[in-house]
Protein backbone atom coordinates (compact mmCIF):
# COMPACT_ATOMS: atom_id res chain seq x y z
CA UNK A 1 0.00 0.00 0.00
CA UNK A 2 1.24 3.47 -0.89
CA UNK A 3 1.89 5.50 2.28
CA UNK A 4 0.40 8.99 2.23
CA UNK A 5 2.20 11.72 4.16
CA UNK A 6 0.55 15.04 4.89
CA UNK A 7 2.50 17.91 6.39
CA UNK A 8 1.12 21.31 7.26
CA UNK A 9 2.14 24.28 9.37
CA UNK A 10 -0.06 26.59 11.42
CA UNK A 11 -3.73 26.03 12.27
CA UNK A 12 -5.45 22.87 11.08
CA UNK A 13 -6.37 22.71 7.41
CA UNK A 14 -9.63 23.48 5.66
CA UNK A 15 -10.65 20.30 3.86
CA UNK A 16 -12.75 20.67 0.74
CA UNK A 17 -15.35 18.03 1.62
CA UNK A 18 -17.52 17.36 -1.43
CA UNK A 19 -19.15 14.38 0.21
CA UNK A 20 -17.39 11.90 -2.07
CA UNK A 21 -14.95 9.14 -1.19
CA UNK A 22 -11.80 11.07 -2.14
CA UNK A 23 -12.50 14.05 0.10
CA UNK A 24 -13.67 11.74 2.90
CA UNK A 25 -10.31 9.94 2.75
CA UNK A 26 -8.47 13.27 2.93
CA UNK A 27 -10.52 14.23 5.99
CA UNK A 28 -9.81 10.84 7.60
CA UNK A 29 -6.07 11.26 6.99
CA UNK A 30 -5.99 14.72 8.53
CA UNK A 31 -8.37 13.99 11.40
CA UNK A 32 -6.36 10.90 12.37
CA UNK A 33 -3.48 13.21 13.28
CA UNK A 34 -5.69 14.97 15.84
CA UNK A 35 -5.64 18.23 13.88
CA UNK A 36 -8.17 21.02 14.27
CA UNK A 37 -9.76 20.35 10.88
CA UNK A 38 -12.44 22.53 9.33
CA UNK A 39 -14.43 21.22 6.39
CA UNK A 40 -15.80 23.35 3.57
CA UNK A 41 -18.64 22.32 1.27
CA UNK A 42 -19.45 24.52 -1.71
CA UNK A 43 -22.71 24.70 -3.64
CA UNK A 44 -21.77 26.01 -7.08
CA UNK A 45 -24.96 24.88 -8.80
CA UNK A 46 -23.85 21.28 -9.36
CA UNK A 47 -26.69 18.87 -10.20
CA UNK A 48 -25.84 16.60 -7.25
CA UNK A 49 -25.68 19.43 -4.68
CA UNK A 50 -28.40 18.06 -2.38
CA UNK A 51 -26.82 14.60 -2.13
CA UNK A 52 -23.31 16.00 -1.79
CA UNK A 53 -24.38 18.46 0.92
CA UNK A 54 -25.97 15.80 3.10
CA UNK A 55 -23.03 13.42 2.61
CA UNK A 56 -20.54 16.17 3.43
CA UNK A 57 -22.37 17.10 6.64
CA UNK A 58 -22.61 13.47 7.72
CA UNK A 59 -18.92 12.78 7.09
CA UNK A 60 -17.81 15.97 8.88
CA UNK A 61 -19.99 15.01 11.84
CA UNK A 62 -18.57 11.47 11.88
CA UNK A 63 -15.05 12.93 12.26
CA UNK A 64 -16.07 15.70 14.67
CA UNK A 65 -14.95 18.39 12.22
CA UNK A 66 -16.42 21.86 11.89
CA UNK A 67 -18.50 22.23 8.71
CA UNK A 68 -18.84 25.40 6.65
CA UNK A 69 -21.21 25.79 3.70
CA UNK A 70 -20.47 28.29 0.94
CA UNK A 71 -22.54 29.12 -2.11
CA UNK A 72 -21.79 30.50 -5.54
CA UNK A 73 -24.60 31.91 -7.65
CA UNK A 74 -24.79 32.29 -11.40
CA UNK A 75 -22.68 29.34 -12.56
CA UNK A 76 -24.10 26.69 -14.85
CA UNK A 77 -21.82 23.67 -14.50
CA UNK A 78 -22.10 20.74 -16.88
CA UNK A 79 -24.45 17.97 -15.79
CA UNK A 80 -21.58 15.44 -15.86
CA UNK A 81 -17.92 15.36 -16.75
CA UNK A 82 -15.19 17.94 -16.53
CA UNK A 83 -15.97 21.45 -15.31
CA UNK A 84 -12.84 23.42 -16.26
CA UNK A 85 -11.68 25.63 -13.42
CA UNK A 86 -13.85 23.93 -10.80
CA UNK A 87 -10.97 23.09 -8.49
CA UNK A 88 -9.59 26.61 -8.91
CA UNK A 89 -12.91 27.97 -7.70
CA UNK A 90 -13.07 25.54 -4.79
CA UNK A 91 -9.52 26.22 -3.56
CA UNK A 92 -9.94 29.99 -3.85
CA UNK A 93 -13.21 29.95 -1.88
CA UNK A 94 -11.85 27.64 0.83
CA UNK A 95 -8.75 29.83 1.22
CA UNK A 96 -10.96 32.91 1.53
CA UNK A 97 -13.34 31.25 4.01
CA UNK A 98 -10.52 29.92 6.22
CA UNK A 99 -7.72 32.52 5.98
CA UNK A 100 -4.32 31.39 7.17
CA UNK A 101 -5.26 27.71 6.99
CA UNK A 102 -3.88 25.26 4.49
CA UNK A 103 -6.43 23.94 2.01
CA UNK A 104 -6.75 20.19 1.48
CA UNK A 105 -8.31 18.72 -1.65
CA UNK A 106 -8.99 15.15 -2.77
CA UNK A 107 -7.51 15.27 -6.25
CA UNK A 108 -5.99 11.96 -7.36
CA UNK A 109 -3.98 10.61 -10.27
CA UNK A 110 -5.47 9.29 -13.47
CA UNK A 111 -8.23 11.80 -14.18
CA UNK A 112 -6.67 13.63 -17.10
CA UNK A 113 -8.18 16.89 -15.80
CA UNK A 114 -5.75 19.82 -15.79
CA UNK A 115 -6.95 20.92 -12.35
CA UNK A 116 -5.92 17.58 -10.82
CA UNK A 117 -2.35 17.61 -12.17
CA UNK A 118 0.89 18.10 -10.23
CA UNK A 119 1.61 21.31 -12.18
CA UNK A 120 -1.80 22.68 -11.17
CA UNK A 121 -1.09 21.90 -7.50
CA UNK A 122 2.34 23.55 -7.75
CA UNK A 123 0.83 26.68 -9.29
CA UNK A 124 -1.77 26.91 -6.52
CA UNK A 125 0.94 26.44 -3.91
CA UNK A 126 2.77 29.45 -5.36
CA UNK A 127 -0.42 31.54 -5.20
CA UNK A 128 -1.17 30.50 -1.61
CA UNK A 129 2.41 31.25 -0.58
CA UNK A 130 2.14 34.78 -1.96
CA UNK A 131 -1.37 35.42 -0.64
CA UNK A 132 -0.79 34.01 2.85
CA UNK A 133 2.90 34.87 3.26
CA UNK A 134 3.93 31.22 3.43
CA UNK A 135 1.41 30.31 6.16
CA UNK A 136 -0.89 28.23 3.92
CA UNK A 137 -0.26 25.20 1.76
CA UNK A 138 -2.25 23.26 -0.80
CA UNK A 139 -2.48 19.74 0.57
CA UNK A 140 -3.23 17.07 -2.03
CA UNK A 141 -2.31 13.82 -0.24
CA UNK A 142 -3.98 11.59 -2.83
CA UNK A 143 -2.35 13.21 -5.88
CA UNK A 144 -0.07 10.23 -6.51
CA UNK A 145 -2.78 7.60 -6.08
CA UNK A 146 -5.04 6.07 -8.72
CA UNK A 147 -8.75 5.79 -7.90
CA UNK A 148 -8.44 2.09 -6.99
CA UNK A 149 -5.67 2.96 -4.53
CA UNK A 150 -7.83 5.68 -2.97
CA UNK A 151 -10.61 3.13 -2.50
CA UNK A 152 -8.16 0.65 -0.98
CA UNK A 153 -6.96 3.34 1.42
CA UNK A 154 -10.57 4.15 2.33
CA UNK A 155 -11.18 0.50 3.22
CA UNK A 156 -7.89 0.25 5.11
CA UNK A 157 -8.67 3.36 7.17
CA UNK A 158 -12.29 2.39 7.82
CA UNK A 159 -13.67 5.48 6.09
CA UNK A 160 -17.49 5.30 6.27
CA UNK A 161 -18.02 5.16 2.50
CA UNK A 162 -21.69 4.34 3.06
CA UNK A 163 -22.08 8.01 4.03
CA UNK A 164 -20.51 9.29 0.81
CA UNK A 165 -22.18 10.48 -2.39
CA UNK A 166 -20.45 9.72 -5.70
CA UNK A 167 -22.92 10.68 -8.45
CA UNK A 168 -22.25 13.75 -10.62
CA UNK A 169 -25.73 13.88 -12.14
CA UNK A 170 -28.15 13.95 -9.22
CA UNK A 171 -28.82 13.60 -5.51
CA UNK A 172 -29.82 9.98 -6.17
CA UNK A 173 -27.12 7.90 -7.93
CA UNK A 174 -27.90 7.76 -11.65
CA UNK A 175 -25.77 4.66 -12.28
CA UNK A 176 -24.53 6.05 -15.62
CA UNK A 177 -21.99 8.83 -14.95
CA UNK A 178 -18.27 8.14 -14.55
CA UNK A 179 -18.47 8.69 -10.78
CA UNK A 180 -21.20 6.06 -10.45
CA UNK A 181 -19.07 3.70 -12.58
CA UNK A 182 -16.09 4.31 -10.28
CA UNK A 183 -18.30 3.72 -7.26
CA UNK A 184 -19.30 0.29 -8.57
CA UNK A 185 -15.58 -0.58 -8.28
CA UNK A 186 -15.60 0.42 -4.61
CA UNK A 187 -18.83 -1.36 -3.78
CA UNK A 188 -17.78 -4.56 -5.59
CA UNK A 189 -14.61 -5.05 -3.55
CA UNK A 190 -14.54 -6.72 -0.15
Amino acid sequence: MHHVVVESRGPGPAVLLSGGVDSAVVLALLASDGRDVTTVWIDYGQPAAAGEREASKAIASRYGAAWIELGVAGLVPPAVGEFPGRNDLLVALAAAAAPGRSVAIGVHAGTGYADCSPSWAEAWQELLTVQHHGAAQLLAPLAGLAKAQVYALARQMGVPTVLTHSCEASAVPCGRCSSCADRRGLDARP
